[in-house]
């Protein structure tokens, strides 16, 4: 049961640059900056976010040339140490890694739904609290399952029809956002002095470190999907060198645009109206161009979203048709349409799951949750290089600076966890937890496999 290899290189960097591109550049950025208070810092994280970005990238590249299989994480984390942890990263991705990310971006996409539509009918249930987490059924619950639907279904039909509507929504994005920022730069009612104006951060503080180690996890979040080409490696033509020069391509191309849009929200307006706004592109926009155009942006805004989470809707399925490929789980997940070439089930199952997340009443909460269940096991899968080695397992990839761009990567994340379960410690405990209870999980399906087998 192997997948057809059709994408090139420019598919692969359009579902790389999609993946990444998404709600996040346009609303995590007034998360940031109301929790550290200062412009001069937040640009600083949204360069240490591109850094390690391109530290992983490269990283995870090595693994990638070795096993070009669909699955990503889950696949190098099985060679390299053993199935049980590489069913713990299957599992993460099913429930917060991808699934909940893809709730993220349809929550987003609702919010924007209601601006672009008032006379829609806007209602709220009553918030109900599960181990300190919120819930709740509103309106914008039933927009957000309408896309993750719709995508789902695409993919169903092939990977090669959902990535041509993705190069769509690729060269449209990046048409796009470069127009903005044309725009924005030359005629927009830019300021400079609410960055000037903002004190320079003193950096022998240790609250210097940890505003930056706080707000990484935000930007962290609006980088997720530079390792998307690892997950649908089994469909990409000459993985050898296609998978290399997209992922670090797709990096820089999305490090700089981050950090120039950024440039560009904080000189839009004071830092008192952006803080804590989860519509901080939408505020940017009306700021520099005024009222009658904010149709236009909130139109553009929730294009972006539904690019990227086509993107994260095609490579998340891969990850469970994999395990399942495997004998970890579920047999009917290793399905592949006889047509379309597709795995159908992983696609609807994870298209599932995403819409349980909707439940989740903040967006905020969420994304805390998925970047500590993320940095938990990546840790993992980028000190693989190391292990293949002794195993000799050897590439003709030489990661650049090795071994600095992997323990760059590894201690920066071990630094953010640390924070994050100082200063987040409900949503980073959720992370947590999901990520553990793989192993009772794992144990479980073992040992019902071995029962079956005794019984016949």
């Amino acid at each position: 049961m192997e997948l057809k290899r059709s994408l090139n290189t420019f598919d692969s960097i359009s579902v790389l640059f999609s993946s990444m591109v998404g709600s996040g550049i346009f609303f995590t950025s007034g998360y940031l900056i109301k929790e550290t208070g200062n412009l001069w810092i937040v640009l600083f994280c949204w360069i240490v976010g591109g850094i390690l970005a391109l530290s992983g990238s490269i990283t995870y590249a090595y693994a990638a040339r070795l096993l070009p299989f669909a699955g990503g994480d889950y696949v190098y984390l099985r060679v390299a140490y053993s199935p049980a942890i590489a069913f713990m990263s299957g599992w993460s991705s099913l429930l917060t890694n991808f699934s909940a990310c893809v709730s993220v971006l349809a929550l987003a996409f609702g919010k924007y739904v209601q601006i672009l539509f008032p006379e829609l009918p806007v209602w709220e249930s009553p918030t109900y609290t599960l181990l300190g987490l919120d819930l709740q059924i509103s309106s914008i619950t039933f927009i957000g399952v309408l896309p993750i639907l719709f995508f789902s279904t695409l993919n169903y039909f092939g990977i090669k029809s959902a990535v041509r509507v993705q190069n769509v929504f690729a060269v449209l994005k990046i048409t796009g956002l470069l127009l903005f920022l044309a725009l924005g730069f030359s005629i927009g009612n830019t300021n400079w002095s609410y960055l000037i104006h903002s004190p320079i951060p003193n950096l022998t503080e240790l609250s210097f470190y940890s505003k930056v180690l706080i707000g990484i996890v935000p930007v962290s979040f609006s980088y997720l999907g530079w390792n998307m080409i690892t997950y649908i490696a089994e469909e990409v033509k000459n993985p050898e060198k296609t998978i290399v020069r997209s992922a670090i391509t797709a990096c820089f191309l999305v490090a700089g645009l981050y950090f120039v849009i950024n440039l560009l929200f904080v000189i839009s307006a004071p830092i008192e109206e952006l803080s804590g706004q989860d519509g901080i592109g939408a505020i940017a926009f009306q700021k520099l161009f005024g009222v009658n155009y904010s149709i236009l942006t909130t139109s553009f805004i929730a294009w972006v979203i539904l690019g990227s989470m086509s993107a994260i809707l095609i490579g998340g399925s891969r990850v469970y048709f994999a395990m399942a490929r495997d004998g970890v789980f579920l047999p009917s997940f290793s399905k592949i349409h006889p047509k379309w070439h597709s795995p159908y089930v992983s696609i609807f199952f994870q298209a599932f799951v995403a819409i349980l997340f909707l439940f989740v009443k903040e967006i905020e909460a969420l994304l805390y949750m998925i970047t500590c269940s993320i940095l938990i096991l990546s840790c993992l899968t980028a000190a693989t290089p190391f292990r293949f080695e002794k195993m000799g397992l050897k590439s003709d990839y030489k990661i650049p600076f090795y071994p600095l761009p992997i323990f760059l990567y590894i201690l920066a994340n071990i630094a953010v966890m640390t924070i994050l379960f100082i200063e987040k410690p409900v949503t980073a405990g959720w992370g947590l937890m999901i990520t553990l209870i793989a192993l009772p999980v794992y144990y479980g399906f073992r040992l019902d496999k071995k029962l079956v087998k005794v019984k016949k």
